[in-house]
């Protein structure tokens, strides 16, 4: 609420418990500022939205799946640690034997 009235979108935020829910695990997932941006970008002045109800069916359109930097289920991103070396063939130095 505070950021969408900071970048100065104000609409009415009477809600059911279940909207409310749905606004938090939103907020959660992709943060205020990716939500109140998506909500710029559709935002008419001429005719803002009078209830939050519609930014909802706005943030419906985010995508199921989190975003890129968020491990999905049990995906484990990879991560070298110290003292962790590629693996480099040293009899065949090319590009295609060693990566790029």
């Amino acid at each position: 609420m505070d950021a969408l009235t900071r970048a100065g979108m104000l609409v009415g935020w009477r809600l059911t418990e279940e909207e409310w829910a749905r606004v938090t695990v939103l907020a959660a997932r992709w943060g205020t500022d990716r939500l109140v941006e998506m909500i710029a970008r559709r935002w008419d002045p001429a005719q803002p939205p009078q209830s939050a109800r519609y930014l909802l069916r706005i943030w419906a359109d985010l995508p199921a799946r989190p975003p890129a930097d968020e491990p999905d289920g049990n995906i484990v991103p990879l991560r070298s640690g110290p003292g962790r070396r590629p693996f480099r063939n040293p009899e065949r130095s090319s590009a295609y034997q060693n990566g790029f």
